[in-house]
């Protein structure tokens, strides 16, 4: 099994000090889904969220899982191919060549299965389709 390559719950946190509480409880969500779905994967700390990858499939595109940011009156979980994920209950949007977008307001009402199923599919995506 390969090496974790997440930071620590209070790095996170602390980078995270000056978001809405509620906000990075999603975001906390997610980032759990994401270490259940993908251990090995490799995350990024900003000061408005986490970038999510698998390094030995490439960078945050070709290798990408997702990016998750706070915005002020939400949390974004971007996928930067979601274009190519299925998405049976059209939850992703946006207008982008690849990059689609889940806008998450609440965690009572967030679709919780379904952003599970999404990271996965992400997870499991071959970034090579870039090249066809």
């Amino acid at each position: 099994m390969a090496k974790s390559r997440f930071h620590s719950l209070s790095e996170v946190e602390s980078a995270l000090r000056f978001q809405r509480h509620d906000l990075v409880d999603l975001l906390l969500e997610i980032r759990s889904i994401v270490v259940r779905v993908n251990p090995s994967a490799t995350e990024r700390i900003n000061s408005r969220g986490l970038t999510f990858y698998d390094a030995d499939k490439g960078g945050t595109i070709k290798g990408g899982i997702c990016f998750v940011d706070i915005r002020d009156n939400h949390v974004r979980l971007r996928f930067g191919l979601g274009a190519f994920l299925d998405d049976p209950k059209s939850l992703l949007a946006g207008d982008r060549l690849y990059m689609r977008h889940l806008d998450i307001s609440s965690f009572d009402d967030a679709p919780w299965t379904d952003i599970e199923a999404l990271i996965q599919a992400s997870a499991d995506l071959d970034g090579s389709v870039l090249n066809s």
